[in-house]
């Protein structure tokens, strides 16, 4: 066995008997969880090819399609509802662990079972996100159906699937508002992320760019992030005066400051790219409506209790710089090359989200420290995870989601 799956095992272990101390541990009657995967977070199945072009190493050694076209027979050829809980990178040696710890965690200290109280909704995550948001809609009235109309359900989102599930709150019925006992928000990107534009920018290398990946032209293929976008960023040129005529919803600004499918302007343009260019347009201006419909706070969403995890270990872009040409998406290139607008273009969050634009508008109070948290109550945990996707495993937090999860359990139970 790897040995991150052994550190996993006595990790939940621990959990379970810090439960069992508090008077909170033992298997009982569970509200059910359903679980949103983030991007990259659900495997995609080739019916045509009948293999996996994501999920395991093989996109490493041999180029896959991952260019996302936006119509039914994409949609019907691509299928995209099993968990990625672990890539696996060498069989039986070498795995990283996604959501398999997250999912440990609940089975030993709480005694989930994934497809009995435990859901995950599997998903494209290239798609719009309003199409995440009806598979909810679809997964909570199938649960419904399954544990009666009284039942109280658990939502779990993961990062860019936080979005979605606002979506979905702010235009569902008050009859299912009132369903969602509770609310875990791990990483929502409330104020989007640069981090969008910058694999527009340079595409996306789970392993090394000396192997495959998704390209810049692929990454501007899928509506989804579009819809992470910064709706109101900050962009500033190399003597820190803001660009005036910047409008990140106009495909003409895209094109003027050599943007995505612009950014290599002066070579062939390819086919793929010419696509990506002639859906810009409609891509934006999706965006920018789904970016409306979930903005600032709503008493829709704030009716059901929440948790956000946070994270300020690190350093995250909140202006990104334009210089010759060339854009600074990123807080290592900045440092580097342009380090005198630091001050200005750097702020302490995860490595995609700064932290202050996601507490202008809390859910409850921040809280820091591990071992005093509101259980059972709305609140904001700010811990050290490393980096952004590295939330969902770090122990704290899974601590923390593990006694909130026994606290709403222990209420309902009287």
């Amino acid at each position: 066995m790897p040995l991150n799956w052994g550190y996993s095992a006595i990790r939940a272990q621990s959990i379970a008997a810090k439960l069992r101390r508090a008077g909170l541990g033992g298997k009982h009657q569970n509200l059910p969880v359903i679980y949103l995967p983030g991007i990259l977070g659900t495997k995609l199945y080739d019916r045509q090819q009948q293999k996996f072009i994501w999920g395991d190493s093989g996109g490493f050694f041999a180029r896959q399609p991952y260019e996302y076209l936006d119509s039914e027979a994409h949609r019907t050829q691509i299928l995209a509802s099993e968990q990625l809980h672990a890539f696996t990178i060498v069989p039986g040696l070498l795995h990283t662990l996604v959501t398999a710890e997250l999912k440990r965690v609940l089975q030993t200290a709480l005694g989930y079972q994934e497809g009995q109280d435990l859901f995950f909704l599997g998903h494209d995550w290239r798609a719009d996100h309003r199409r995440l948001a009806d598979r909810l809609d679809a997964e909570v009235q199938r649960l419904k159906a399954l544990f009666g109309a009284d039942q109280k359900i658990v939502l779990i989102g993961q990062s860019a699937s936080n979005l979605a599930v606002r979506y979905w709150l702010r235009n569902t019925t008050a009859e299912n508002r009132e369903t969602i006992a509770k609310w875990y928000s791990f990483g929502p990107p409330w104020q989007g992320t640069f981090h969008a534009l910058s694999m527009m920018d340079t595409g996306y290398y789970a392993a090394t760019r000396y192997l495959h990946g998704f390209s810049a032209d692929d990454i501007a293929s899928y509506p989804s992030a579009y819809q992470l976008l910064p709706p109101n960023p900050s962009v500033i040129d190399i003597h820190g005066q803001p660009l005036k005529d910047f409008d990140i919803y106009d495909p003409q600004c895209w094109q003027h400051y050599q943007m995505g499918p612009y950014r290599a302007s002066g070579a062939e343009v390819s086919p793929q790219c010419q696509r990506v260019r002639n859906s810009l347009g409609q891509n934006l201006l999706n965006a920018k409506a789904f970016a409306a419909s979930i903005a600032g706070a709503s008493p829709l969403e704030q009716t059901v209790p929440q948790v956000w995890y946070l994270s300020d270990n690190n350093q995250a872009v909140k202006a990104a710089v334009y210089h010759r040409q060339r854009w600074y998406f990123q807080a290592n290139s900045i440092l580097r090359d342009v380090p005198q607008l630091a001050s200005q273009t750097l702020a302490a969050g995860d490595d995609h989200l700064p932290l202050s634009g996601l507490l202008t508008e809390r859910c409850g109070p921040v809280v820091r420290d591990t071992h005093h948290q509101p259980w059972g109550q709305s609140y904001i945990y700010v811990s050290q995870a490393r980096t952004h996707r590295a939330l969902i495993n770090h122990t704290p937090n899974l601590q923390s989601l593990a006694f909130d999860l026994a606290v709403e359990r222990q209420k309902r139970l009287g």
